[in-house]
């Protein structure tokens, strides 16, 4: 009777297991992907200093779910702040702001701008010139200067605008080139309630 009760209990453990592996998310509450958006829209638009609510919605096999409250947040922009509820604040004006909610190792996002508020603009240069060569190397230093001249390469936040394309390192303003194309580059930096931000068009060649 022991061994008996044995088997059947590790028949039943066996079929959880076979279920569980065709469930996403069975043992680990891991999303099948997750999209982001501001009233329905897919698109961001918030004008400074407003704020807007997002809403982080995260596909399972067995439906879908509302995760604003328990994702992961994250701006690609100091003009733009988000909670850990999903709330995006403007800070100053800015273009392809992208806020990041993620959860068990999937991510969703949305992009879009901030307008109005206070603001200055950001000059943004780089080394080697364009256009870049995959040929020539795979690094590129940016620079970004605000309108006093000060260099705020250091202190700005950095964002490409494909990052299949070009990609930012832990160094600030260091890129990685991967493929020929043409992309956007941005850098936003905060200083007492003030945003700056700038961009560059950037042209890839081989």
């Amino acid at each position: 009777m022991r061994s008996s009760g044995r088997r059947g209990w590790m028949i039943g453990m066996a079929a959880l297991l076979v279920l569980g592996a065709g469930c996403t998310g069975f043992f680990v509450n891991q999303p099948n992907s997750i999209t982001v958006t501001q009233s329905g829209s897919s698109t961001l638009a918030v004008t400074a200093p407003n704020t807007v609510q997002l809403t982080a919605t995260a596909s399972y096999n067995s439906g879908t779910k509302n995760v604003s409250n328990s994702a992961s947040w994250q701006s690609s922009s100091a003009c733009a702040t988000v909670s850990s509820t999903g709330v995006v604040k403007g800070i100053g004006a800015a273009s392809n702001v992208t806020i990041t909610a993620s959860l068990g190792g999937v991510s969703g996002s949305i992009t879009g701008s901030v307008t109005g508020g206070s603001g200055q603009s950001l000059t943004i240069s780089s080394s080697p010139q364009q256009p870049f060569s995959l040929s020539s190397g795979t690094s590129v230093q940016f620079t970004a200067i605000d309108s006093n001249n000060n260099n705020v390469t250091n202190s700005a936040t950095w964002t490409s605008g494909d990052t299949s394309l070009l990609t930012f390192s832990s160094t600030p303003g260091l890129a990685t080139l991967l493929a020929t194309g043409a992309t956007t580059v941005s850098a936003s930096i905060t200083s007492s309630g003030t945003c700056s931000s700038g961009s560059e068009s950037v042209t890839i060649n081989q």
